[in-house]
């Protein structure tokens, strides 16, 4: 057989790339590999000789030495192929190395000029399979700037947000040594909860053992083992008390053990989680929020009511809430939990007091003008839908036609606007495996709206805000809305965004941000909570800072902050609200 040399191999490169083409017309994939390896070993690394190989590295199932010939030939090429880069985050994908394929997707959305949308989304199912909620929420929203309202997105960021959302609980199996082991979860945190709480779980305690034969703590995790730090034992306690206090990662569950002087591993405790049932399943199919935080069954039962200082609070509230009402356009709203507006679904039987009444009776004692609009709500069959805790399109519409009417509109409301029918996930549905869909209407607006999205400041949660600006309003007001996750729900805040000159929509549920409203120097301004929340009022305060956004901002790592940034940045300086987000960044 001929050896080439180099020269004359890389003269020969279009004869070989042709040849080559041809054994892959043939099938012959191994053939193909025989003559392209050896002068691409050689250094011959042209675009066209490497496709080729990986085309017969793809046909002869060497699926590793095509993802390794795509990694030299990307980190080679000053401008990566789209294709090219696509094809080596899909292969991390199939062998399931999220982490790889999320930071492949990531290098496509750095490096390309353009790409196709489905970037976002298949980056988006890479972090979900990673487990890194917060980093696919980002990816999400990214991709809704581009299609908005998009049916795809719109489930798979419930999915997501379910996913992050998710609660779990502390599984505790003993073990044969479990005598050789005393431990504890340190104090103060909470033994369901979700997943990231679970990464950094807090436990102390001690090792037995001879003060001058200091065992070794071992946790086992299922990528491998490592040594845990011990104190030796201290004058005044027990003799051969060696003892430890840790933060461990039991997401994916751990073992502690204890190594004797002979080597031996004697495994003492199994820590690990699993998740709480969150969704009950109602009539008809039908889906409601268990065991969440706020005790949902338990308020719609009579079990949990008000406790003396929650009326207090409450009290306290309703008396400085009042004055302001007084002096401008100002409604509380509450949502309605979906088992007040469809009982009939709901699998257990209501009480006929509940918080809902008595904040009710301490907002009226205190003089002030709420709307809680259940009879509209359940005098309409869609007004919720079976797999989400929110209002639909039609239900966020009737508390929309409700606030107009209290701030003194009476537009011929109906006709503004239309109703859609679409599938849709939903935050409960989310919960279930496989996602569980139902039918949810999708509020039109009928004309022609200039509205769009002035400002973000993109935190989730929390301290978010978003400014919607219309520049054909139907009315020349602005609105203020302070509200939580069902100010969003139903396209709520963008009805009012289609009829109205500026709204400005803070999720700081049930409360009152002077400064906001003066800034804004706001027309209406509305206090919106969901009903579950009712257990504790909003908070009424001077400042923004005083909201203590700093905690969710402190809460976020770096690299998430500097992110948040960048995306904020897109938007043209907002000047007040750009300067407060820059600072809390930053901080």
């Amino acid at each position: 057989m001929h050896s080439f040399s180099f020269a004359e191999r890389l003269e020969r490169t279009p004869e070989l790339v042709a040849e080559a083409t041809t054994r892959l017309d043939r099938q012959d994939f191994d053939g193909a590999i025989s003559l392209l390896e050896p002068a691409f070993r050689a250094g011959i690394d042209s675009l066209e000789l490497a496709r080729a190989l990986m085309q017969a590295y793809e046909g002869a199932g060497e699926t590793a030495k095509q993802e390794a010939l795509m990694a030299v030939v990307l980190q080679k090429s000053p401008q990566p192929p789209l294709k090219l880069s696509i094809a080596y985050a899909e292969a991390a994908m199939t062998r399931g190395d999220w982490s790889a394929a999320a930071e492949r997707w990531q290098s496509i959305l750095d490096h390309q000029a353009a790409f196709p949308p489905q970037v976002y989304l298949r980056q988006a199912r890479a972090m979900l399979a990673a487990k890194q909620f917060a980093a696919a929420l980002r990816t999400v929203d990214l991709a809704l700037e581009e299609r908005p309202n998009d049916p795809v997105l719109m489930d798979l960021k419930s999915v997501i947000a379910s996913q992050k959302a998710r609660k779990y609980q502390v599984m505790v199996q003993p073990l044969p040594a479990a005598h050789a082991l005393h431990w504890e979860a340190i104090d103060g945190q909470r033994q369901i909860a979700t997943l990231e709480a679970f990464r950094r779980y807090r436990i102390r305690g001690r090792v037995d053992g001879q003060p001058d034969r200091q065992p070794e703590l071992v946790a086992t995790y299922p990528d491998g083992a490592s040594s845990l730090v011990l104190r030796e034992p201290h004058e005044g306690r027990s003799a051969g008390a060696w003892e430890f206090e840790h933060s461990l990662d039991i997401s994916a569950g751990v073992t502690l053990g204890v190594r004797r002087e002979n080597g031996e591993l004697q495994q003492c405790v199994s820590l690990s989680i699993a998740p709480v049932m969150e969704v009950v399943e109602g009539r008809e199919g039908w889906l409601f929020l268990a065991n969440d935080a706020n005790a949902s069954i338990d308020q719609f039962t009579g079990k949990k009511r008000l406790s003396d200082e929650e009326m207090s609070q409450w009290q306290r509230f309703a008396a400085e809430l009042g004055p302001l009402q007084r002096q401008r356009s100002l409604l509380f709203l509450i949502a309605n939990s979906k088992e007040k507006v469809r009982p009939e679904h709901y699998p257990y039987e209501g009480a006929e007091l509940t918080i809902t009444e008595q904040v009710s009776t301490l907002l009226e004692q205190g003089g002030v003008d709420y709307c809680n609009p259940i009879a509209a709500m359940r005098a309409i069959a869609d007004s919720y839908y079976p797999t989400d805790t929110h209002w639909s399109g039609r239900g966020a519409y009737l508390a929309f036609a409700a606030c107009m009417r209290h701030f003194g509109f009476d537009d011929d409301f109906e006709s503004q606007y239309a109703f859609e029918q679409r599938e849709v996930v939903g935050d409960l549905g989310s919960k279930r495996e496989p996602p569980a869909k139902s039918s949810s209407t999708v509020a039109v607006f009928r004309g022609k709206s200039g509205a769009f999205c002035r400002f973000s400041n993109y935190l989730p949660g929390t301290g978010n805000i978003t400014i919607f600006e219309n520049p054909r309003p139907l009315h020349a007001r602005t609105l203020v809305v302070f509200g939580g996750s069902s100010a969003g729900a139903g396209g709520f805040a963008t009805l009012f965004a289609n009829v109205f000159r500026r709204v400005v929509v803070v999720n700081l549920p049930g409360s009152y941000v002077h400064e906001i409203v003066d800034r804004e120097a706001a027309d209406h301004v509305i206090l919106q909570t969901n009903e579950r929340y009712l257990a504790t009022p909003g908070r009424i305060v001077k400042t923004l800072a005083e909201a203590e956004l700093d905690r969710v901002a402190r809460a976020m790592p770096a690299a998430e902050r500097v992110k948040l940034m960048e995306r904020m940045s897109r938007f043209a300086p907002c000047e007040f609200y750009h300067d407060f987000m820059k600072a809390l960044l930053a901080g």
